[in-house]
């Protein structure tokens, strides 16, 4: 599931994928902006087949963030 979620945020952000870790967030990725956070949201609910409300699509800014989330929902 990490290796699926950085590969995302990467490929949107188009950053290397060595670049992009468990503590990566949208200060510390070069073009994880406002639009890349929503393409990435929505892109992680659609390969994890998961939706997320407005309020999750802006504070999941994070690796971690995103991580948790998902693990939520699936034990859900």
């Amino acid at each position: 599931m990490l290796e699926r979620v950085k590969e995302i945020i990467a490929d949107i952000t188009r950053n290397p994928l060595y670049d992009i870790h468990e503590h990566s967030n949208h200060r510390s990725v070069d073009g994880w902006d406002s639009i890349a956070q929503i393409n990435i949201i929505v892109t992680i609910g659609m390969d994890f087949g998961v939706s997320f409300n407005d309020e999750e699509v802006h504070s999941l800014n994070s690796v971690r963030k995103i991580m948790h989330a998902l693990k939520e929902t699936a034990a859900a």
